[in-house]
């Protein structure tokens, strides 16, 4: 069988092999902008981390001001009591000595829990920035050997662009059209074997008449089905 659709056919053989390389290409890209996208993601986090230890040191201050300021106060008023006069004054200082020491109480609790929060997100930082640094390590070494990777694919699709082009050449313009129409709809596959009378794509039942006018005149039929031109290999 020769004519025009054993040029289609072996135009679709080289269609393949662009088709794997740029899908190749173009997973390679993805992996490396999901690591981008990881990296920058990490970033976000460790500038969101930092923020919030900020937040927390300046409330770990503030929290113990507050402790210090309860508990100078506290030795003020014992200081007072040797000069209490009366039986009221001295009740209305052992309340006012009592509600001191609850409140440094509570602002002991808290510091503490500040405390507590800033080393915890200490670690959370150092934990990201080492994550982050895992990725910097990691994307770099990938990118060195997938950039390689895909300079010479790349250098494969363009000499395989050039076979293509010497091999679509004499290909009347509207079955080339046809063709490229069809390729792009079904997934990078525009001619298809017919196996056993069915269409190799589709998996379609091919009426006879098709198959006797594909053998005899090596015709351009297309599946009724999925619009695939179809190849009958010879015997």
């Amino acid at each position: 069988m020769g004519g025009e659709l054993e040029t289609l056919y072996k135009l679709q053989e080289v269609d393949e092999r662009l088709l794997r390389r740029r899908r190749e290409v173009e997973a390679m890209e993805a992996r490396l902008a999901e690591r981008k996208a990881a990296m920058a993601a990490c970033d976000v986090r460790i500038q969101a981390l930092v923020q919030r230890r900020k937040q927390l040191i300046t409330e770990r201050a503030f929290a113990e001001r507050r402790l210090t300021e309860h508990q100078d106060l506290l030795r003020e008023r014992r200081q007072r009591v040797g000069r209490v006069r009366t039986e009221k004054e001295l009740r209305a200082s052992d309340d006012e000595i009592g509600t001191l020491r609850q409140e440094i109480s509570t602002d002991e609790d808290a510091l503490l829990l500040l405390m507590e929060q800033v080393e915890s997100i200490e670690g959370e930082i150092e934990a990201a920035k080492k994550e982050h640094k895992d990725f910097e390590d990691q994307d770099h070494r990938e990118v060195v050997e997938e950039a390689g990777r895909i300079d010479t694919l790349r250098a494969e699709m363009e000499a395989i662009r050039s076979e293509r082009d010497a091999a679509a050449h004499g290909i009347n313009p509207s079955t080339l059209r046809r063709y490229d129409m069809v390729l792009q709809r079904r997934g990078g596959v525009a001619v298809v074997t017919v196996n056993n009378g069915t269409c190799g794509g589709c998996h379609m039942h091919v009426p006879p008449q098709d198959l006797i006018e594909i053998r005899r005149s090596a015709s351009v039929r297309v599946c009724a089905n999925c619009q695939r031109i179809l190849y009958v290999p010879t015997a």
